[in-house]
């Protein structure tokens, strides 16, 4: 696993730092505004994962990068976003997963999928 982290930084890292994300409006779990073309981590690698309550294969994942996360931080100074799927009704259920969970990422809502769209994703 530490591997394949180490991997996609790499990846990350050798896009051209002028790569732009699309311009989307949605909100973080706490109900701010997020504009996507903004996500950054001041000039530090980030991973941007996209995910869903119902997703049983995205919660392992996420599980499985919780239980290593602050060692990749302190190591590669590295952050994960993640992306919630859901639709609209169930973002209080994202919160709760989160939460619970005890996942300290940061979390942003896209109910709509215009992200997801926009960044070519298929549904995990």
């Amino acid at each position: 696993m530490k591997k394949f982290l180490v991997a996609i930084i790499a990846l990350v890292m050798a896009l051209p730092s002028l790569a732009q994300l699309p311009s989307v409006q949605l909100k973080d779990v706490d109900g701010n505004a997020v504009n996507t073309a903004e996500l950054s981590n001041d000039g530090k690698p980030f991973v941007i994962s996209f995910w869903a309550t119902w997703c049983k294969p995205c919660q392992r994942e996420l599980k499985a990068i919780h239980e290593v996360y602050p060692d990749w931080q302190d190591e590669t100074g590295m952050k994960l976003i993640v992306v919630s799927i859901d639709e609209a009704q169930n973002a209080e259920r994202v919160k709760t997963t989160i939460d619970g969970r005890g996942w300290e990422y940061e979390v942003v809502l896209d109910p709509n999928g215009e992200f997801k769209r926009q960044m070519g994703v298929q549904n995990p």
